[in-house]
């Protein structure tokens, strides 16, 4: 059985560099050191860890189960917290008649009790977007 070779740890051949030297006119004398190993398993648990801060779960559920009160009940029924990106909560809103309401007059308002409520250091800011589950829904209604 022919062994594995990591081409990051075999050691460059001294011939092929100065070709490859002089090709790209190269001023390094020596070739470049081998790259460290890195385990899947660092790369995948710091992923995580990243989507965990990112998405802070608790608190965008207790944002969910007080969205009603928050933001009213014109625009509880048209918008819905998707996310939280740092500090930022996006915000989807299923119509552009109703994305251009909230951006325009609701904005602050609801940005004030959202602060009120959990802390401005929590949530600092709010970014309103179309909402991409309802344009699925509506794209797989018209077929």
């Amino acid at each position: 059985m022919a062994r594995y070779v990591n081409p990051r740890r075999r050691r460059e051949d001294p011939v092929r560099w100065m070709v490859t030297r002089e090709r790209f006119q190269l001023p390094d004398m020596e070739p470049p050191a081998a790259e460290p190993d890195v385990a899947v398993r660092e790369i995948v648990n710091d992923i995580f860890k990243s989507i965990d801060v990112r998405r802070q779960p608790a608190l965008l559920d207790q944002i969910r189960e007080a969205w009603h009160e928050l933001s009213g009940p014109g625009a509880a029924t048209h918008a819905r917290p998707g996310y939280l990106d740092h500090q930022t909560l996006v915000i989807f809103v299923d119509s552009a008649v109703w994305l251009n309401e909230l951006v325009r007059y609701e904005r602050a308002g609801i940005l004030a009790r959202l602060q009120q409520r959990f802390g401005a250091e929590a949530i600092k800011a709010l970014r309103l977007q179309a909402d991409p589950e309802d344009r699925r829904k509506q794209v797989i209604g018209n077929q």
